[in-house]
């Protein structure tokens, strides 16, 4: 009796863990445009020309460069969620550019976020001391 209580209850936290992974994997699903960022000595850095694009555990980091053409730098890698973190790790290919980008903030070839607010519009996730705000696109 006491082993089918336990089973139960081990299956029901099971499933309660996995389908906050799942909401998240499909409320991430998307192109997110970066707002802004606070960082650690308290200020801001603004932009609206940086996007984070999420598809079946593939993202995409893109910068819309200052030119006329309209072109992007972009980086790629793969990204995975548990429960309130997203896991990036980007392609070796795409790491220099993505080392030199200062809005990326990344400094490795992968990063740690913590989801702090994630729902149909809104996105906000921060490694160590720095906040990442975005916007649904």
């Amino acid at each position: 009796m006491i082993k089918k209580i336990s089973l139960l209850l081990f299956t029901s936290l099971f499933m309660i863990l996995s389908s906050g992974c799942k909401d998240n994997e499909e409320l991430i699903r998307g192109k997110w445009q970066l707002r802004h960022i606070d960082m650690p000595n308290n200020t801001q850095i603004s932009t609206d020309s940086v996007f984070y694009s999420f598809q079946l555990n593939i993202f995409e980091l893109a910068t819309l460069l200052p030119d006329r053409d309209f072109r992007s730098e972009k980086v790629n890698g793969i990204y995975s969620i548990k429960t309130d973190s997203i896991f990036m790790t980007i392609t070796p290919s795409f790491l220099s550019i993505a080392l030199t980008n200062p809005y990326y903030g990344w400094h490795t070839a992968d990063k740690n976020f913590a989801i702090r607010k994630l729902n149909h519009s809104d996105l906000i996730i921060s490694c160590n001391d720095t906040v990442y705000t975005f916007r649904k696109f």
